[in-house]
């Protein structure tokens, strides 16, 4: 079923008749008739009911009409806004983003953008790792910054590399494994682990796991990485991450890297959809995200 097809039975519902309809439509009578006709068989269900020139709905009918009132609806504002985002001057621009982008690019990117595009409406839309691309492919935002690794599963997807950095197990300056040199999986997974979720990357390195290892994997699970560092500063949970996460405190001495096997980069991308990509302002955001991650810290203060 085409949004034709919505607008049409919607018309005929509203109009009580063909004619009517098919002039608010600005198209023939027999036209119309013969396109709802053709929907009809194509769906095998009568929708109308005629009798002398006016039609009523049957409850087929009146379901698709209620149904198409809505995404005729959505329809129209999603044209409404992405003409608007292809300009570039009012207009919504939704942005997903994960516990790490959060907190890089997010931010920065936020303040360039509002100086660029001050009547730009910005919705921000926070997702778990993985769910970052995902909201993405479903249409729910035009941008979105995720790690490279949970973009990998969507091949359609438009690119933009910003940043690597690192990932690093950290923990407090008295933690039992500071000071010890290549700690294997083994090793490090003998203590507590406070982290977002498992990475594809982190999963490879441990490799099988005992289950008082996958315990300790998971031992303290949130998506708010302020919550796990300062328990870890304060506990024997270690935590793992990008290394720009834990800058603040490893510079501070409240948290010392450990010497691990783990080789793994976390790489940022900003993604879109290839439609999106076409819009002017997508590719100026694209460029303000890349001059965001290269900007120092903020002092909002």
């Amino acid at each position: 079923m085409e949004l034709r097809h919505m607008q049409q039975v919607l018309e005929v519902c509203r109009a009580g008749g063909f004619t009517v309809a098919a002039r608010r439509l600005r198209i023939s009578q027999p036209t119309l008739s013969k396109s709802i006709a053709r929907l009809e068989e194509q769906l095998n269900v009568k929708l109308f009911e005629r009798h002398q020139g006016a039609a009523r709905p049957t409850p087929y009918g009146v379901f698709v009409a209620e149904r198409a009132e809505s995404i005729l609806q959505d329809a129209d504002a999603l044209t409404r806004d992405l003409r608007n985002l292809v300009r570039g001057e009012t207009g919504r621009l939704r942005i997903a983003v994960g516990p790490a982008t959060r907190l890089k690019p997010l931010p920065e990117f936020m303040h360039l953008l509002s100086e660029h595009f001050p009547k730009l409406l910005v919705q921000t839309v926070q997702e778990t790792g993985a769910g970052v691309a995902q909201v993405l492919s479903q249409g729910k935002v035009e941008i979105a910054f995720a790690y490279s690794e949970y973009a990998a599963d969507y091949g359609d997807l438009v690119r933009k590399k910003l940043f690597e950095d690192p990932i690093v197990f950290v923990a407090r300056p008295g933690h039992p494994l500071v000071g010890r040199p290549k700690l294997s999986p083994r090793e490090v997974l003998q203590h507590p682990v406070g982290l977002p979720g498992l990475t594809p990357g982190l999963r490879a390195w441990a490799g099988q796991l005992t289950r008082a290892e996958a315990d300790n994997f998971t031992a303290v699970v949130s998506h708010d990485y302020d919550l796990i560092i300062k328990r870890a500063m304060r506990t024997d949970l270690m935590t793992v991450g990008a290394r720009f996460l834990f800058r603040e405190q490893l510079d501070k001495g409240q948290l010392v890297e450990l010497d691990t096997t783990l080789d793994v980069v976390y790489a940022c991308w900003m993604l879109t959809t290839r439609t999106l990509w076409k819009s002017p302002m997508i590719k100026i955001a694209a460029k303000l995200a890349k001059t965001a991650t290269n900007a120092p810290p903020r002092d909002d203060g």
